[in-house]
Formats: C-alpha cells, sequence, structure tokens
C-alpha cells in the first residue's frame, strides 16, 4: 500500500467534504490545514442557514450559495492556516477571502467554469495576493 502525500490527504478530506453538498451542479468541499498538516476546518457549498434554494434553477441559485472557502473559513483565525485544499479552483472573490486570512497556498482538482469564471483574472488576482495555485489530480 502507498502512504498518501499529504496533498492527496488533503484533497480527499475536501472530497469528503463535498458530499455533504447539496447542489446537484457543483458539490464543492474544502480542507483547511495548518502547517503540521492537521485539519483545521472543512467547508462544503450550499445555502444560508434558513434559507431554501430552487437548486433546479442552475442561474439564479449562485447568487444564494456560500461557497465552501467562506463556510470553511468561519472556523479558523488568521494565520492558522497553511493550505487550502479544495475539489474546485477558487473564485476571484474566495482568493480575496484567503488573502484576508493570510493564506499562501491552495491545491485543488477541478476546474472552473471559463464561460462562467475569468480564469487569467483569478491567476493573477492569486500572484497578486502572494498565493501560490497548484492543480493537483485527486
Amino acid at each position: 500500500m502507498t502512504r498518501l502525500t499529504w496533498d492527496q490527504y488533503g484533497l480527499n478530506i475536501a472530497h469528503a467534504a463535498a458530499t455533504r453538498s447539496e447542489d446537484p451542479y457543483h458539490q464543492v468541499g474544502v480542507a483547511l490545514m495548518r502547517p503540521d498538516h492537521t485539519v483545521a476546518a472543512v467547508g462544503y457549498n450550499g445555502a444560508p442557514p434558513g434559507v431554501d434554494i430552487d437548486w433546479s434553477d442552475r442561474d439564479s441559485r449562485r447568487a444564494h450559495v456560500i461557497h465552501a472557502e467562506a463556510n470553511a473559513m468561519r472556523y479558523v483565525t488568521p494565520r492558522e492556516v497553511a493550505t487550502l485544499y479544495s475539489t474546485m479552483m477558487p473564485c476571484h472573490s474566495c482568493v480575496l477571502l484567503m488573502s484576508s486570512y493570510d493564506i499562501r497556498r491552495v491545491v485543488y482538482s477541478g476546474d472552473l467554469d471559463s464561460a462562467v469564471y475569468d480564469i487569467p483574472f483569478i491567476r493573477e488576482m492569486a500572484s497578486e495576493c502572494g498565493i501560490e495555485m497548484v492543480k493537483e489530480r485527486s
């Protein structure tokens, strides 16, 4: 049996968290890891507490969903997290949120829809914020 790398381990946890999402289009999960590789928090994309989302309307649901990154970061303090593991590349808003928590490394496994998101802008924003973005296969 081959032992998982820390990045594989983090992504596996993120994929497990994603299974909690109700979103039928994109189940996104995140695992936040401290420098010693312990789990600081997990999160998944979903509705705010007490809000019912019409999941069948793919476009309008986007305005109501709280991203997995934001859900996970509710449980940590700035500078606590070394690496954010995600099943999907973070959007530019989540990159800015990560920057405010001083998260400097993101490992993700899935790509965003380039018809909806400006991928070059997100990469530029991450670079400006000093965040290393690494795409891995889970």
